[in-house]
Order: structure tokens, then sequence, then C-alpha cells
């Protein structure tokens, strides 16, 4: 219960951070960083409204504290998430790397409760909406993705 409410306060906070950075930009490229930061400090408010509300149903009682494997698998998300960024720029590029830490990252969280048929499944989906997302940003609308030694 004490995630569900600290989840929204450091995205609140990461996004407030990030749209003080966008005062360096000109207005033209800082409309899409601004609408995108705005919509998700609306969203985090209303998370953060309903998990006070339901914290205030259940009582203090309910809410336990994040355990440690929790911790190490934010731990572990958050390097893989960075070291993602960093072989997406110089060695996979967006669309190898996209798929291939997406695919892992999916298959640290979703842990051993996922059946072989599903995860096969839910990769083939992942793959097809990134490479959707590679042809739309990268083909047709010209921006500049990282390419790496391979794509």
């Amino acid at each position: 219960m004490i995630a569900e409410i600290l989840t929204p306060i450091v995205i609140l906070i990461l996004s407030v951070v990030l749209f003080g950075q966008t005062t360096q930009y000109n207005y033209l490229s800082a409309v899409f960083p601004r609408f995108v930061l705005g919509l998700l400090v609306i969203l985090s408010v209303i998370l953060l409204i309903r998990a006070l509300v339901i914290f205030k149903k259940r009582g203090p009682s309910a809410a336990r504290s994040i355990s440690l494997k929790d911790f190490f698998y934010i731990f572990l998300v958050a390097i893989l998430s960075f070291l993602w960024v960093y072989m997406m720029d110089w060695v996979l590029g967006f669309l190898l790397g996209s798929i291939v830490f997406g695919i892992v990252i999916f298959a640290i969280l979703a842990g051993r409760s996922l059946k072989v048929n599903h995860f096969v499944l839910y990769s083939l989906g992942y793959c097809a909406i990134v490479f959707i997302f590679w042809y739309a940003l990268g083909r047709l609308l010209h921006v500049p993705l990282p390419r790496g030694l391979f794509f």
C-alpha cells in the first residue's frame, strides 16, 4: 500500500523536474514534452488520490512495506533501463535494443508464473509495437532514432 502512494509522488517530482528542463527549448520543441509531462502530472495526481482513498478505506493496518525482493526488482529494472539506453545508442540501435531489453525486463518481472506460450505471444506483440513505433517515427516522420551498429 505504501508503494501505491509513493509511486505517484515520485512520478510527480520527476515530472516537475523534467518540466523545468523544457524551459531551455524553443516553443515548438517544448510543446510535445510539456504535453506529455502535463498528462503525466494529471494521471499521477489521479493515481495518488485513488491510492489515498483506498488507504483511508482500508486503514493503516492494511499497509505493508516494500519487501527486499521488490527493491531488488526495482533496482534490476533501473539498471537494465540505463543499460538499454547506453546499448541502444552505441551498439544495438533503437529497434533491436528496444526489443531485446523489453523482452528481458518483461521476463524478469513476469517471473515463473508466466507460461511459455503466453510469453511468446506477449513477446511477439511487444515486437510488433516496437516495430510500429520504429516505422512510424523513423521512416514516416523522419525522427532521428539511435542507429547503433545494427539498425
